[in-house]
């Protein structure tokens, strides 16, 4: 997004807004008219400037801190996969936007502050995915390059941060999966909505989204979006257990009869969900297609169309960004207010984290 000159709070004024999920009419509403729809569009498109009284309404009707429209830059976005209903407003679907790239915004400031250069080069980038076996071979590839095993991984959004994505979660937006772009320097992000879901579904998720990313479809797939979809599942599937390790806990390469109680260990271990193991399970031919459609049956019969036996016990938490904020606090690099803005939170409740460490 390129901001016309000297706009900058028009810019992000627009962005605020759209984060929000506000139309002009919106805001003039919500703001008693105080400020006009004609005025807010004249702020946005830089035909007027703002009072200091005027940014601190804005400020508080949009839930954004004074200095957020100071920021003289806005962060660019590539292409963007979004899985979402059909029923998602577009303002919601903006909002989304919007709060991916403000989180990316003061994710890239912390990491300026630190003279960290965020870098990111896709592992994947020489292996073109035309059918599922190319889909596992890119996960194991995967796993190789990034020095994974074969074991379970606890935390996908941790190690997914250390290696350079950037993972956003957000839990009050309906109608909504995920989205995966890269910035203009590179940089992968997935967002994806956790609202009601379990841990081994957000897992998936997240590598369903980064599939989007990291995967280049060959001319025939890119055609196909089902296709598309079919295959990033298979990839998130095949990173979470490796075949040879699904293979050995199942007890070989092929199946007439599983037991439940065989499903949930799998699932407890690798931190994948029971359906998700099943369908794999098929794909790669350990059961039958009629056997798998049975299973599907009778899990939506017995515990209905989300729910599943077994308790994973891992925890998916975003740590790293909060972990640099709180290494430019230990070098004296930025302040209890920064970190508070940073964190997008007030410094009462920053202080209430810090108090015992200082």
């Amino acid at each position: 997004m390129n901001s016309p000159d000297l706009n900058f709070f028009g810019v992000r004024l627009k962005l605020a807004r759209k984060m929000a999920g506000m139309s002009l009419q919106d805001l003039a509403d919500k703001v008693n008219n105080i400020i006009t729809k004609q005025s807010l569009n004249k702020y946005e498109t830089g035909q007027m400037n703002p009072s200091s009284e005027v940014l601190l309404v804005l400020s508080k009707v949009l839930k954004v801190k004074p200095d957020f429209f100071l920021k003289k830059t806005s962060l660019d976005f590539g292409p963007i996969s979004f899985r979402k209903s059909a029923s998602l407003l577009k303002k919601d679907e903006d909002s989304i936007v919007e709060r991916v790239r403000y989180y990316i915004e003061r994710f890239s400031e912390i990491e300026n502050i630190l003279g960290i250069e965020a870098r990111f080069e896709n592992p994947l980038k020489d292996i073109q995915v035309n059918n599922y076996e190319d889909a596992e071979k890119a996960a194991e590839s995967l796993r190789e390059c990034w020095e994974l095993g074969v074991n379970p991984i606890p935390n996908i959004i941790e190690m997914l941060e250390l290696k350079g994505v950037r993972i956003l979660l957000i839990d009050n937006v309906d109608q909504f999966d995920g989205l995966a772009v890269y910035t203009e320097l590179g940089i992968p992000i997935v967002a994806i909505n956790i609202k009601d879901k379990s841990s081994e579904r957000i897992r998936f998720t997240i590598l369903h989204e980064l599939a989007h990313l990291l995967l280049i479809f060959g001319d025939v797939v890119n055609q196909d979006s089902k296709l598309i979809e079919k295959l990033c599942h298979f990839f998130a599937s095949c990173f979470l257990i490796p075949r040879k390790m699904l293979i050995k806990m199942i007890g070989g390469d092929h199946r007439n009869y599983i037991d439940i109680k065989e499903l949930v260990s799998i699932k407890e271990y690798y931190g994948i969900s029971i359906r998700a193991i099943v369908h794999r399970l098929m794909e790669i031919g350990v059961i039958t297609q009629n056997y798998y459609q049975r299973w599907m049956i009778y899990m939506s019969r017995t515990y209905g169309p989300k729910q599943e036996p077994g308790n994973y016990i891992g925890l998916e938490k975003q740590n790293y960004f909060e972990q640099l904020i709180n290494r430019a606090l230990a070098e004296g690099l930025i302040s209890l207010n920064k970190a508070a803005s940073l964190l997008d939170t007030n410094i009462y409740e920053l202080r209430k984290g810090t108090d015992d460490v200082r």
